[in-house]
Order: structure tokens, then C-alpha cells, then sequence
């Protein structure tokens, strides 16, 4: 190689490195420069009966699955579920004496629901995801927060800021296109009926969209691969784990599904194989049938995607009958929520107060005792007698963790 043709990829070399350092300045500026000046939303708390009723929905669906902290109230969390290479992050503790929703303002909480702008001014990352959430669905969040709701009770620890990686950066800033541009107001919120326009704002307003989709795409529901799988999470043991594909492919899909197998697996966790729905998916069992039904509608008009779901995550497998409960507690999934950092940490206490019989009847249908509950019904996974040995494994835990 000649000297001058040296001399040439020296200073291409230079360039190139002066370039990248500007694009990370740049994203860094992005990412953490001042939002303040972010109008706040005129949305305010929606505190009718049917407009609580919604908020709880949403909340207790959606919201709590972040913000839920070991104490079953909204006292935040670290969020295990984000893969590392993006950076760090904690849910904020809504809760907090001096700093929950009960000390902000409904513009300040609605700026975060809607432009991901937190009360300090930070652009968030995660929050920046719900900008499609509808004016009113807005007003009912917020009309719950001010409801007096358990989980506000105040409480707990502020939690530490969340920390992006220099990956991460990059990525939010040049693929996923981060920004606090969302409208301030006017999004409507279709009207709740079986159809595919409610379905397709539910798949965003839940975020379907978001964990189905592969990559970073700021509107992930016009790319061509949308709700085929593969998105990178961490199950509750610190696995990599992959979304599903929920298009209604026959082979690959969910195209064999009915719309009762789409209900139980989305409400009660629990597939039409009779495996468990794995965490981080949320359980959103207080959907009722119109809503499962408008997204039923929806991905039937999603193109299909032939995708073979990516294999990740602690490896499912049926229960047996000589199952130790210990290894039922861990495989049937109960340590992602129950655990000793998971969001239901301590609800096991109220166990301690029941007979064996009456716990292993909420194991095996939760939802026929008291509907709408977060728990998911494991009738289809074990048996009455596994469900008895797991009771009482359940009470002597809570025992042991000074219930």
C-alpha cells in the first residue's frame, strides 16, 4: 500500500471516528437534555364510576406489571425484564410519600402517560411507549390514581433513576426515534365494541404491538413483521426469553387458535396445549370478552407471518404427579410473581388463613372465586392433589417469610 493511499484511509479513518462521536453526542443530548417545556396535556382525572372502572383496568392490566412492587402496592421496582444491553431500569414508585401521583399535578401525570416526560423534565424511555393511549383512557388512569386505590397507599423507597447504555442510547435515539412529539390531546379512544378498530387500539394502548414485534421501530404496527415474535425479554430467572408470534399463521401462529383459546390464554395464562403463558407477558385477566374479542378481530386482519417462535426462557414442561411443590412452585411460574422480589411477594400471607382445601381451589380457578384477579387458573396444569401439596408448601413459605 502507497503511502498516499495510507494517507487517504487515515483521514476516512478520522472522519468516520469523528462522525460516530457525533452521532453519540448527539443521541446523549437527546436522550438527556431538559423536556420541561413539553406542554402538559389539558387532560384531567376522570373520577365517574365508569371512568374508575377503566382506570383499574388499565392500572391494575397494564401499569401494575411495571410500577408493582414486592409489596403489592405501586412502590416501583428494578425491571429485570428489559434486556441488560439496553441499559438499567427501575419503575418509578408511584406511591411515594413525597413524590407519588398523589403529590403531581393531572398535567404533569398526563405528560408522562402521553410524551413519556417525566415531572423533572427526563425523557423516559419505557413511559415514551404509551403515547397512544386516548384522551379518555388518560382521564380514567388518572381519575384512578386520585381513586384512594390500595395501591397508592403511601409507601416505600423512591426508586434510582434509570441508567441507558451507550447501546442503548444510540438506539433509542436512531431506531426507535425517541421523542416527545406526541399530541398533547385530540386522540380519541374507539368506541368499546368486538371490532377491529377497538382491537387495533387495545393491541397498542396494551402494548401487544410493542413485546410482538420484533426491533426498535418507533411504530411498530406498520412494519412488516408486526406481532410475528422474537422481541428480546429476561423471564423472572434472568433468561433470554422471545415474544411469540401471534399472527394467525396456521403453522407458526396462532391461526389454529379459537376465540375461546385466544381468551384463555390472554386472561386465564394458560395456552391451548395446556402449557402456562410465560412471564414477562402479563396476565390481563381483567379483560373482559368484548375486549379479548376487538383483538381476536384485529390480528385476523394482521398479514400473516410464517415465523417459527424463537426458544428461550427456563424450558416449560407439565407437571408430573412426583413433583416436589417446591419444583411446582417454580415451574408452574408462581415465583415470577410470588417470588421474593416479584410484585405479589407477600400476597401468599393471605393463604395462612385458609384451609389447604380452599388455597388449592384458588390455585386451580382463581377467576371462578373472584374474577378479574391477576392470578391465572392452573385447573388445566395440575391436578387437585398437586394443587393441595402446593397449598401447603405456599403457607409455609408465607411462615417462613414472617406472615
Amino acid at each position: 500500500m502507497s503511502q498516499k493511499t495510507r494517507k487517504i484511509f487515515a483521514v476516512l479513518g478520522s472522519l468516520l471516528l469523528v462522525l460516530a462521536l457525533v452521532m453519540v453526542a448527539r443521541a446523549k443530548w437527546l436522550m438527556e437534555r431538559d423536556y420541561s417545556a413539553v406542554a402538559e396535556p389539558p387532560i384531567v382525572a376522570d373520577r365517574s364510576p365508569a371512568g374508575l372502572a377503566r382506570g383499574e383496568l388499565l392500572f391494575q392490566s397494564l401499569c401494575m406489571e411495571c410500577h408493582g412492587g414486592a409489596d403489592g402496592r405501586a412502590t416501583g421496582k428494578y425491571l429485570d425484564e428489559v434486556p441488560a444491553f439496553l441499559g438499567r431500569f427501575w419503575s418509578a414508585n408511584l406511591a411515594h410519600a413525597q413524590h407519588g401521583v398523589q403529590r403531581r399535578g393531572d398535567g404533569q401525570l398526563a405528560r408522562v402517560l402521553r410524551n413519556g416526560v417525566l415531572p423533572d423534565g427526563r425523557l423516559s424511555l419505557v413511559m415514551n411507549g404509551f403515547g397512544k393511549l386516548g384522551d379518555a383512557d388518560v382521564a380514567a388512569l388518572l381519575g384512578y390514581m386520585r381513586s384512594g386505590a390500595a395501591a397508592f397507599t403511601p409507601g416505600g423507597k423512591a426508586q434510582p433513576r434509570s441508567e441507558l447504555s451507550l447501546l442503548g442510547t444510540l438506539i433509542a435515539a436512531y431506531v426507535a426515534k425517541v421523542s416527545a412529539d406526541a399530541p398533547a390531546s385530540g386522540v380519541p379512544v374507539p368506541a368499546k365494541a368486538p371490532t377491529v378498530a377497538y382491537g387495533r387500539y387495545m393491541a397498542q394502548a396494551m402494548d401487544c404491538v410493542g413485546c410482538h414485534t420484533d426491533g426498535f421501530a418507533n411504530d411498530k404496527l406498520n412494519e412488516p413483521g408486526a406481532f410475528a415474535g422474537g422481541f428480546e425479554l429476561s423471564d423472572p430467572a434472568g433468561l433470554p426469553i422471545f415474544s411469540r408470534n401471534i399472527t394467525f399463521d396456521q403453522a407458526t401462529g396462532i391461526g389454529r387458535w379459537s376465540l375461546d383459546d385466544f381468551q384463555r390464554a390472554v386472561t386465564g395464562g394458560v395456552r391451548p396445549d395446556g402449557f402456562l403463558v410465560r412471564k414477562p407477558m402479563p396476565l390481563f385477566a381483567r379483560l373482559d370478552r368484548t375486549d379479548v374479542a376487538a383483538l381476536y378481530a384485529f390480528l385476523r386482519t394482521v398479514p400473516k407471518v410464517a415465523r417459527k417462535n424463537q426458544a428461550g426462557g427456563s424450558t416449560p414442561r407439565r407437571a408430573r404427579a412426583d413433583d416436589a411443590p417446591e419444583q411446582l412452585f417454580t415451574n408452574l411460574g408462581c415465583a415470577g410473581c410470588h417470588g421474593e422480589t416479584r410484585p405479589y411477594r407477600d400476597q401468599i400471607r393471605a393463604a395462612l388463613i385458609k384451609s389447604d382445601e380452599d388455597v388449592a381451589s384458588w390455585i386451580l380457578d382463581p377467576q371462578a372465586l373472584k374474577p378479574g384477579t391477576a392470578m391465572p387458573s392452573f385447573a388445566g396444569a395440575i391436578d387437585r392433589a398437586q394443587a393441595r401439596k402446593l397449598a401447603a408448601y405456599v403457607k409455609e413459605l408465607a411462615r417462613k417469610r414472617g406472615g
